[in-house]
């Protein structure tokens, strides 16, 4: 049992390299698929919701972003940290696959009070968004999708582990900065998308 604990926290062990950028691509072509269904955009990589358009490729380009700029900047950090030699195919392959639970993540979004999200008018004064119907429930379920990011953010923590070889404070000071200047970074790239 507590074997399989560890690959399901640490999937890495096992698949890296072609393998896991196959899957991870498979992975975002599903999940681009079902964002789009579902109406929900990536608006960076810890941020998620309704936006003005739904052109199709603009959720290609979310999706594209959100992978591209975290392995990039794993790369380099890898590159730049590790003692070892870092291939371009494991950070990229692991970073895919560790974005996999975004599938989950959308098909959740599907949920009649997850679509209710789409419609709610977020402009309005605090006391009239309030008194919007469901509200409550609505942000009920959206406080459960932090879940979803949280498993990926754990994901992507063993992707730089075990793809850059790296460990201790090395690990966790590039982990951090990489985390949080993708999110910042992702957001300005697809704001361009509106």
């Amino acid at each position: 049992m507590d074997n399989k604990l560890n690959l399901c926290l640490n999937p890495f062990v096992k698949i890296a390299g072609g393998k896991a950028l196959l899957w991870g691509v498979l992975g975002i072509v599903v999940a681009t698929a079902t964002s789009w269904y579902s109406g929900f955009h990536y608006h960076g990589l810890l941020h998620f919701g309704p936006a003005p358009n739904d052109a199709w490729w603009c959720y290609v380009v979310e999706h594209l972003v959100v992978w591209l700029v975290p392995a990039l900047l794993f790369f380099i950090g890898g590159l730049l940290l590790s003692t070892s030699r870092i291939r371009i195919v494991d950070v990229f392959g692991t970073v895919a696959f560790a974005q996999l639970p975004f599938i989950l993540m959308n098909l959740f979004t599907l949920l009649p009070p997850m679509q209710r999200l789409n419609t709610l008018d977020f402009d309005l004064p605090p006391s009239q968004l309030l008194n919007q119907p469901g509200l409550l429930v609505t942000l009920w379920f959206s406080l459960i999708s932090i879940v979803f990011l949280v498993w990926i953010l754990v994901w992507m923590y063993n992707a730089l582990k075990v793809s850059c070889n790296l460990k201790g404070t090395k690990l966790g000071v590039l982990y951090t900065i990489v985390i949080i200047g993708s999110d910042a970074l992702c957001r300005i790239l697809i704001r361009l998308c509106y």
